[in-house]
């Protein structure tokens, strides 16, 4: 009977060692798609990223009405996962 069980844990790694090469070739087309993503948002970050914890929850929660006189505006984003408020200047287009 461990003859048997033996085999059959055999066949088993088998059928796992071939599932390897497109495991591989799934790891290697996601690391091009983030390469790409990456080089699309250069340094900069979604406006709905936490600065502090880096989840995509942060909202704008108040804007002062208009803007100075040079273009600028000052934002409050605030996190919904660390209750953090992040507070931005942003130039008005």
């Amino acid at each position: 009977m461990s003859y048997f069980s033996d085999a059959l844990a055999f066949l088993d790694r088998i059928k796992f060692l071939k599932g390897l090469p497109k495991i591989a070739a799934d790891v290697d087309d996601l690391k091009k798609r983030i390469a790409s993503i990456e080089e699309k948002l250069g340094e900069t970050w979604p406006a709905d990223v936490c600065q502090f914890c880096g989840a995509r929850a942060a909202r704008l929660a108040w804007s002062s009405p208009g803007h100075d006189g040079k273009g600028y505006q000052l934002q409050d984003w605030k996190c919904y996962e660390c209750t953090k408020t992040d507070s931005r200047v942003v130039k008005i287009k």
